[in-house]
């Protein structure tokens, strides 16, 4: 079970991130603005990890250095504020199903970096690099596809009010271009900034 704990943890972020995109599609399509939603979500998650936070490693506390504040800093800007804003922005614009999908990208940007800051080492010659490379590529092609090719809107199987509300919302949202496209480049913002937020992350730690 301890082995599989990663794989389950995953996951469970998986289904965590397509429920996210579910809920913020319909609080927008609600008429919630778009950054007063994040503040709130920013300021809830804040209430409940910080008490757990201290409940839990009250006693592993260590001085914090002005230069480890600044990183600090950095980091969040990067991959709380910068991310989550456009994000925000691009659910708004988009459909939660390609906000969702989205989450594939965040690999490729983050083993792009990961191989730039030389953390990460490719092996064409080996199984397991041509299986990243692969990866990668299928990643892309997943994303790509849900993003330039929306198809016929498929009837929902619940009858619940939020879904009929995200579903004229999307339709409606589909009907301009620009606004799509608008929407997949602040995605792809936000795939890039989760990256980068990855691998300062592992080098900060």
């Amino acid at each position: 079970m301890g082995s599989n704990k990663p794989y389950i943890v995953a996951i469970f972020i998986q289904i965590t991130f397509a429920g996210m995109s579910l809920m913020s599609k319909a609080a927008f399509a609600g008429g919630m603005n778009t950054y007063i939603f994040l503040f709130y979500r920013q300021a809830a998650g804040s209430i409940i990890l910080v008490p757990l936070t201290l409940l839990l490693k009250g006693k592993e506390k260590r001085p914090l250095s002005f230069k480890h504040l600044c990183q600090i800093f950095v980091i969040s800007l990067i991959g709380i504020t910068l991310a989550l804003d456009a994000y925000g922005v691009a659910i708004n614009y988009t459909s939660a199903t390609l906000g969702a999908a989205a989450f594939n990208c965040v690999p490729v940007t983050t083993f792009f970096f990961a191989i730039l800051l030389r953390m990460e080492k490719v092996k064409l010659k080996k199984a397991a690099g041509i299986a990243k490379v692969v990866g990668i590529m299928i990643c892309m092609g997943g994303a790509a596809i849900l993003a330039f090719y929306k198809g016929p809107y498929l009837k929902p199987l619940f009858t619940h009010q939020l879904f009929h509300h995200l579903q004229s919302q999307s339709h409606h949202s589909s009907k301009s271009q620009n606004t799509w496209m608008i929407g997949c480049f602040f995605l792809l913002i936000t795939s890039v900034s989760w990256g980068i937020w990855f691998v300062l992350q592992v080098k900060f730690l």
